[in-house]
C-alpha cells in the first residue's frame, strides 16, 4: 500500500488566514521601530552612562562661564615719566576682493595670514585691525548668501569658541539664536566698498547669558530692529568668525564676546519656525516607516475585504455552507449494527458453500 503526499496551497481566502497575515506584518513593522530606536546610543544610556566627553560637553553647553575668560586685557598703565612705543602688527591685505576662482566657482575661503594683525580680548576694534575687518565684510557680501550657508560649518560650543578663538579665526560658520538687538552703524572710510553697516546681538542655545555679536551689511525685509527686542526673533547667522570683542556690559563691566562679520542675518518669522528643520534627523526616517506601514496595512486590509466578498458570491463558498439541520433530525437515519453485519456474512458464505457438490478426482490420461 502506497501512501501519496499530495501538497496543496493553503486558501488564504480564509478570515483566520487573513488575521494571521495582518499580524505578522504589524510584527514585522514592531521589529523595524525598534531596531532603529535600539541603534541609538543615547538609548542605552540608562545602562551605561552618558560617555565622559559627551557628559562633560553637556555640562559645558549648561555653564558656559566654566573655564571661559570674558575679562578684557587691557594694557599696563604708565607711569608719568614712562612712555612706550610698540609697532602694531601688520598684515599685507589685498587691494580688492577677489572672490571667483578661474572656473568661475565661489572662493569662500580666507588666508590665515590675513588676520595676523587680529587679537582677542581687545577693547573694541583697534584702528591696525579695521583694514582685515572690512575686508571680510567685503567678502562676506560678494559671495550669495546660498554659497555661504552651503559652504559654512556648524558653529562649535560656545564654550570651546572662546576657549580656542585662535583656531576658529577666518572660519566660515553658522551658528542659530535669538536675536536681542539690531541697529544700525556708521560705517569708516574704507578701500573695499562697504557703504552700510549694522550690528547685531544674539544669544545662542549654549551661550547661556553670554551674548554673540554680528556685523553684517544687509539685512532681510521686515525684520525687527531696535536696541532692546522684546520678542527675540529666531534668526540663522552665517559669517566669518573675527576675534573675542571687548565691550562694556550694561552691568559697567568689560566682557567679551564672539565677533561674527556676515552678508546678512536670516530671520525665521513666527510663522515659519515651526517649519524650521529639527536637528534630529531620524525623526523624518520614523514618520516615513510609520506611514510605509500604515499604506501597507490599510491595503492587505482592502484586499482581504475585497476577497471575502468575492468569495462569499462564489459557488463554492454556498458548498462550503453548513445545512441547516439539528441533531433531531438524525434520529430518522436508520442504523446498522456492524456486528450482525458480519454475521450475516458468515451464514451467507457458508450456506454458498454448503450447496456447492463436490467434483470427482479426474483419472490421469497418461497412466496405464
Amino acid at each position: 500500500m502506497r501512501f501519496h503526499n499530495r501538497s496543496s496551497t493553503p486558501s488564504y481566502f480564509s478570515r483566520r488566514d487573513q488575521i494571521r497575515l495582518f499580524r505578522l506584518v504589524a510584527a514585522l513593522g514592531v521589529i523595524l521601530l525598534a531596531i532603529l530606536y535600539a541603534s541609538r546610543e543615547s538609548t542605552w544610556y540608562w545602562l551605561t552612562g552618558k560617555p565622559a566627553d559627551q557628559a562633560s560637553q553637556s555640562e559645558k553647553q549648561l555653564d558656559p562661564d566654566r573655564d571661559v575668560d570674558f575679562n578684557v586685557r587691557q594694557d599696563t598703565q604708565l607711569k608719568p615719566d614712562e612712555f612706550r612705543s610698540e609697532p602694531a602688527p601688520h598684515a599685507a591685505l589685498p587691494e580688492a576682493v577677489s572672490v571667483q576662482q578661474e572656473n568661475g566657482e565661489y572662493d569662500v575661503r580666507v588666508d590665515p595670514r590675513l588676520l595676523n594683525s587680529v587679537s582677542d580680548s581687545t577693547l573694541g576694534v583697534r584702528e591696525h585691525e579695521a583694514g582685515a575687518l572690512y575686508y571680510l565684510l567685503a567678502k562676506a557680501a560678494a559671495i550669495p548668501q546660498n554659497v555661504l550657508e552651503q559652504s559654512a560649518d556648524p558653529a562649535p560650543q560656545f564654550v570651546v569658541i572662546m576657549n580656542d578663538s585662535n583656531k576658529y579665526r577666518g572660519k566660515l560658520i553658522t551658528v542659530k539664536g535669538e536675536l536681542k538687538r539690531l541697529v544700525p552703524l556708521e560705517v569708516e572710510d574704507n578701500k573695499y566698498g562697504v557703504k552700510t553697516l549694522y550690528e547685531g546681538w544674539f544669544f545662542s542655545r549654549d551661550s547661556g547669558t553670554h551674548p554673540w555679536r554680528v556685523l553684517c551689511t544687509q539685512l532681510p525685509a521686515d525684520i525687527p530692529q531696535g536696541p532692546d527686542l522684546k520678542d527675540m526673533p529666531s534668526v540663522q547667522i552665517t559669517g566669518y568668525y573675527f576675534k573675542k570683542y571687548g565691550y562694556p556690559s550694561q552691568a559697567g563691566k568689560l566682557q567679551t564676546a564672539p565677533l561674527l562679520l556676515a552678508r546678512q542675518i536670516r530671520w525665521f518669522p513666527p510663522s515659519e519656525t515651526a517649519q524650521a528643520p529639527t536637528s534630529s534627523g531620524a525623526v523624518k526616517y520614523i514618520v516615513a516607516l510609520f506611514l510605509v506601514i500604515s499604506i501597507t496595512l490599510a491595503f492587505l486590509i482592502w484586499r482581504f475585504t475585497v476577497s471575502d466578498q468575492k468569495f462569499a458570491r462564489s459557488k463554492t463558498a454556498k458548498l462550503m455552507e453548513q445545512p441547516d439541520k439539528s441533531m433531531d433530525d438524525l434520529k430518522d437515519i436508520e442504523t446498522v449494527d456492524i456486528g450482525e453485519v458480519l454475521k450475516q456474512l458468515g451464514e451467507r458464505a457458508d450456506s454458498d458453500s454448503a450447496e456447492q457438490p463436490e467434483t470427482p478426482d479426474q483419472p490421469d490420461s497418461d497412466k496405464p
